[in-house]
């Protein structure tokens, strides 16, 4: 690389510098020595006294590198910055080369290679130098080519030491304290983010303790209320047996009565006035026919009493913790004398008509109580829906559909991965309970949410969003069945209960569980 030689190539006197002790300020004039004050001093003196107090003054030390000799001048205060007197180090480049740390010496070289190619402008470098005491100082190069030959090659350089190390371990330590300060904000951060990630733990288990307490406190709910009804439920069986067993018997006196009355009509047709006026008071004719229509009547209603008493009693039956086999049929037609009064005609909408069509079904193992809430919550829920279309269109026939039947375990409606069969039982199968009605259905966006806790889209005070949610729970869960919701807009709504007909205990879910 070509580096341009200056304006003027006069040869340039070489910077011998005299010792700096001659130029100290606080010394004073000894005898013979000359006053270098400036009225003493030549315009060229005056140069170099001014040139070396800048140099004292900035703590820096001169050197001149003869590149062609590879001899190099250090001034005595370059010398002193590393602790060293005069006549310690020589002048050659291989002295500076020695005191410089191992790790930094290719560092310097390849700095002096970039400057003296043109590649930088000024030659600087940072290394470490080894002092007199055995300590490595941090030293600032600078320097410059400012003679070159003929051919423009450089010759010599020349530049000045300065030492660094307090601002070396000044930048060294606000490095350390940098450094500290992004581990402290690092931390802090990931601590924020625990924090942050434990929030929401915190969030999501506070929100599931809520709803664990609310299902708990339903739960208990439903529990008290059951235990209430079975009481009361036995309290009104007593009475109505006796009403509903004497009935039979006081309607055969009664018709007794009456016959021997009209024996005596036959045999005495004229009675004795007095007779005849309370005969005619008392309007027997209508009396006898009435009062046998009455008995009647009060046997149907006892009748209908004791059915709501045993359906209360079935669908309250404690289960004590314990799976029983029952029949399903007969908990869909508690559930339903239960719910009479919302099916029959009402002031301002027809009676809801029902279609049951049951298959044979064999003696189901499950929780009979909480089935039958399942059954209570859908059949509510469908009842709601078909009121809700009556609202916006009379003409209709609102008509909940209830369709039981036994299937194979392969033909599962609800889809699933799981297929278990218990090979001490041989072939399985399931039990399928469809409800549906023909209502105006629901939205799909809703519908993936219907079986979420608390989800609700009724008014306020109509319903708690617990119905669906509860039942999938007593299905998926308790029973290990499946509930599905198919629904389409405009056509109804179809909830699907998939079961097995043999209960899952918890022992074999584990032999067959796939962890």
């Amino acid at each position: 690389m070509h580096i341009e030689e200056p304006t003027t190539h006069e040869p340039e006197a070489p910077l011998s510098v005299e010792d700096s002790h001659s130029f100290s300020e606080s010394q004073p004039l000894q005898k013979g020595q000359k006053d270098l004050s400036q009225e003493n001093l030549d315009p060229c003196q005056c140069s170099q006294t001014a040139l070396k107090m800048a140099l004292i003054a900035n703590g820096l030390g001169l050197w001149d590198w003869n590149l062609i000799t590879n001899k190099t001048y250090y001034d005595p205060r370059w010398k002193r910055i590393l602790g060293y007197e005069v006549e310690e180090i020589d002048h050659d480049h291989k002295s500076f080369e020695q005191l410089v740390h191992p790790q930094d010496l290719p560092r310097i070289h390849q700095v002096l290679h970039d400057y003296l190619e043109g590649c930088t402008p000024v030659f600087e470098v940072e290394f470490r130098m080894l002092t007199k005491s055995g300590e490595w100082k941090w030293i600032l190069a600078c320097g410059k080519v400012f003679q070159w030959d003929e051919f423009g090659k450089p010759m010599r350089m020349a530049g000045t030491h300065k030492d660094i190390s307090q601002d070396k371990a000044i930048a060294t330590q606000q490095y350390q304290l940098f450094e500290q300060l992004q581990k402290e904000i690092i931390q802090r951060q990931s601590i924020e983010d625990q924090v942050r990630e434990k929030s929401q733990q915190l969030e999501t288990t506070l929100e599931e303790l809520k709803y664990t307490q609310k299902q708990l406190l339903q739960n208990q709910k439903m529990a008290n209320l059951g235990q209430l009804v079975a009481d009361m439920a036995n309290e009104i069986n007593n009475p109505v047996s006796f009403i509903y067993g004497n009935l039979h018997p006081a309607s055969q006196y009664a018709e007794d009565l009456i016959r021997v009355i009209e024996l005596y009509q036959h045999y005495y047709p004229t009675p004795t006035p007095v007779i005849a006026l309370h005969l005619q008071r008392l309007n027997l004719g209508f009396v006898k026919t009435d009062f046998l229509k009455l008995l009647w009547s009060m046997r149907a209603g006892s009748e209908r009493v004791k059915e709501i008493v045993f359906a209360l009693r079935n669908f309250s039956t404690s289960d004590e913790g314990q799976m029983k086999k029952v029949d399903l049929h007969e908990g869909l037609d508690s559930v339903l004398r239960i719910l009479q009064h919302r099916l029959k005609e009402q002031p301002d909408r027809p009676r809801i008509e029902v279609i049951k069509k049951f298959g044979e079904l064999p003696l189901i193992e499950c929780y009979p109580g909480d089935l039958n809430q399942v059954f209570m919550n859908i059949l509510t829920n469908a009842i709601d829906a078909l009121e809700e279309r009556i609202k916006h269109d009379y003409s209709f026939t609102p008509t909940l559909f209830i369709h039981t039947e036994i299937i194979s375990n392969h033909l599962s409606l609800v889809n699933s991965n799981e297929l278990w069969v218990d090979k001490r039982l041989g072939k399985k199968h399931k039990v399928i309970i469809r409800i549906s009605d023909n209502g105006k259905g629901i939205l799909p966006h809703i519908q993936r949410q219907i079986f979420e806790p608390f989800f609700t889209t009724k008014p306020i005070g109509k319903g708690k969003g617990l119905g669906l949610s509860i039942s999938q729970e007593i299905i998926v869960e308790k029973h290990q069945g499946k509930l599905k919701c198919n629904s389409q807009l405009g056509q109804g709504t179809e909830l699907i209960i998939e079961m097995n007909t043999t209960a899952r205990h918890y022992a074999v879910i584990r032999k067959h569980a796939s962890f």
